[in-house]
C-alpha cells in the first residue's frame, strides 16, 4: 500500500520534461567499463554484495536499478521521466525491507517498458546480447493494467450546467 501511494505521489508531481539528461543505473550496464577502464554510459559503479536472503546472490539492499528490454531504446524521453520519476520508490523499498525482513523482491513497472528492481542486481543479457523480459508481458502487471477500477460517474440534471 504504501508503495502504491508513494508512486501515485511521485507520478502526481513530476513534470514531463523532454529534454531531460538522467544518469540512472541501468541494470545490464552496473559496472561495466570500456577498454579504456571507465565506466560505460549507465553503467555506474553499483555495489554489490551477496546476500543469504536473497539466496546469496550479489545485491544492492541500498538502492533499487533499471532494466529496460532491448526493444526498447533505455534513453527515450518517455524512460527517462518514467525513471527519475520513480527514484521516490527507493526510500519506501528501503523501508519496506527494514521493517519487514522477510519481504524479498519489490518491484514497479511501467506502462513505458522500464522495470524498477529492489534490491538492485545485475541482470545478464542472453547469449545473443538481448534481454528479453519486459514486465508489461508478466501475468502480474497484465492483472494489474487491466483489473477494475473503481470510478464513480456524477450526471449533473439539476440544469445548472444550462445556465439555469
Amino acid at each position: 500500500q504504501r508503495l502504491v501511494e508513494a508512486a501515485e505521489d511521485a507520478d502526481l508531481y513530476h513534470e514531463f520534461n523532454s529534454s531531460l539528461v538522467y544518469d540512472y543505473y541501468n541494470s545490464v550496464k552496473i559496472n561495466e567499463r570500456d577498454e579504456a577502464g571507465n565506466y560505460v554510459e549507465l553503467g555506474r559503479e553499483f555495489v554489490l554484495d551477496n546476500n543469504e536472503h536473497f539466496n546469496d546472490l550479489p545485491v544492492n539492499t541500498s538502492l533499487s536499478d533499471i532494466q529496460v528490454p532491448t526493444n526498447v531504446y533505455n534513453k527515450d524521453p518517455e524512460i527517462l521521466n518514467g525513471v527519475y520519476m520513480s527514484e521516490a520508490l527507493n526510500p519506501v523499498f528501503v523501508d519496506n525491507f527494514q521493517r519487514d525482513p522477510t519481504l524479498t523482491w519489490q518491484y514497479f513497472g511501467s506502462s513505458t517498458g522500464f522495470f524498477r528492481l529492489y534490491p538492485g542486481i545485475k541482470w545478464t543479457p542472453d547469449e545473443n546480447g538481448v534481454i528479453s523480459f519486459d514486465c508489461r508481458n508478466r501475468n502480474w502487471y497484465i492483472q494489474a493494467a487491466t483489473s477494475p477500477k473503481d470510478i464513480v460517474i456524477v450526471i449533473d440534471i439539476s440544469g445548472s450546467m444550462k445556465g439555469l
